[in-house]
């Protein structure tokens, strides 16, 4: 008999990689539905969309995933074999209901992404989350032996599902009782799938094209795709994300080197709304990508704090550099050597390598880039472009029948101020 433990989560976000990142670690498996997603019209533009959004968090994320080679898990004790056989569950994008995976096995570096349409009320553009576990357990010899045969099953188990890196996604726990004796069983699980959901209503107005601004009025179906795959893979959805997060602060090393406080920074499943971070594309301030709005007729990207996020539930992410161009001018010159000077040893406005200040290492990023006429150096200030985050996120709920379950999340469209 199998015991499904759900997860509900969402995801929402977008990455723009304008800049060179090292080559992917991790493969998102993009898996569609069968069937158009909106229309045929626009199916092979959203498609490529979802598919864009996916390579952009694939490049971010430079951790290795062990493979899961295996289902069936089996410990014993002196003449006692127990076995647990394992099962991988995911929330159907089409229907919102569990679907199973019997072989419970997926390659390294891989995460499977399953991508579908349906029907949302109100404002919410999107859902997804990560995937969870179903297993049952069967043993054989004599009762007195199999609490320590279970045991050394659940170890085992553990170690095939556990994945080597990433967020802790969830757990899996009962109670074996074969007459009258009995042992407590409880197997923390990883990363290996996720789901997300798009609203299909046509009154979303989607914009498709994610090679294009966003027309006015439209919702950026790439951001949205963005932010619930980053939902889909743990953020704001696994027990890594609730272990770090306390009421509305969050206690992660890696984003507390980067805002030097959490206090009032997530709500719910998310970064708390209105948070600024730098985009990681250009150096240029933006709301974080994992808040929990979008405004329409605009799109997002990873920021800095959106990687800072990821790599406190588990993962490594890219260390992005931002070209010394600090007046926005498109070239290198002169006048972006005299913000440099200006902030050297001061403040990070000619920051070019996300290590917190304007130094000589920032200095030998501008000469090496230089694209002006020939000039005598001078220490000058860069600004640095304010950190910010934005996206939105919402929740695939599985059924709950994991030991703990989760809260869900909704995205919702803010009103376009432009």
């Amino acid at each position: 008999m199998h015991c499904m433990r759900p997860l509900a989560c969402a995801i929402f976000c977008v990455f723009c990689a304008s800049i060179k990142l090292p080559a992917a670690a991790i493969t998102l498996e993009v898996n569609f539905a069968s069937g158009t997603l909106f229309s045929s019209s626009t199916d092979a533009q959203a498609k490529a969309a979802i598919n864009a959004a996916a390579a952009d968090i694939s490049a971010a994320i430079t951790c290795s995933l062990n493979a899961v080679t295996s289902d069936v898990y089996m410990g014993s004790y002196l003449s006692t074999t127990a076995t647990f056989d394992w099962g991988f569950n995911y929330s159907d994008p089409s229907t919102g209901s569990t679907a199973v995976v019997e072989t419970a096995t997926v390659a390294a570096d891989t995460i499977s992404l399953y991508v579908g349409t349906r029907s949302f009320p109100g404002s919410t553009l999107g859902a997804g989350g990560p995937g969870s576990v179903g297993w049952s357990i069967g043993a054989t010899g004599f009762p007195s032996q199999s609490p320590i045969a279970i045991d050394n099953a659940e170890t085992l188990s553990e170690q095939g599902l556990s994945r080597g890196a990433g967020p802790h996604v969830g757990t899996a726990s009962g109670v074996w009782n074969w007459s009258g004796y009995t042992d407590n069983y409880s197997i923390d699980f990883g990363i290996y799938s996720g789901s997300l959901s798009l609203d299909n209503d046509a009154s979303t107005y989607w914009h498709y094209n994610h090679e294009t601004p966003v027309a006015s009025g439209t919702n950026d179906l790439y951001s949205v795709a963005l932010h619930e795959i980053i939902h889909a893979i743990g953020l704001g959805t696994s027990e890594s994300w609730n272990d770090l997060a306390s009421g509305t602060t969050w206690n992660g090393a890696e984003v507390l080197a980067l805002t030097g406080s959490g206090a009032n920074l997530v709500s719910g499943g998310h970064i708390a709304n209105n948070t600024m971070s730098i985009r990681i594309s250009d150096g240029e301030e933006q709301e974080v990508l994992m808040d929990s709005n979008i405004t329409v007729g605009t799109r997002k990207e990873l920021t800095l704090l959106d990687l800072a996020f990821l790599r406190d539930i588990g993962y490594d992410t890219v260390t992005p550099t931002f070209p010394p161009d600090f007046d926005g001018d498109n070239d290198v010159d002169g006048s972006d050597l005299a913000i440099w000077k200006a902030g050297y040893g001061v403040n990070s406005m000619g920051d070019t390598n996300e290590d917190g200040d304007t130094d000589g290492a920032d200095f030998l990023r501008w000469q090496q880039e230089y694209s002006g006429p020939l000039l005598v150096a001078t220490a000058t200030t860069i600004p640095e472009p304010n950190t910010t985050i934005l996206y939105l996120a919402a929740w695939i709920l599985l059924p709950k029948i994991l030991a703990r379950s989760r809260n869900g999340c909704s995205v919702r469209v803010r009103s376009s101020s432009l």
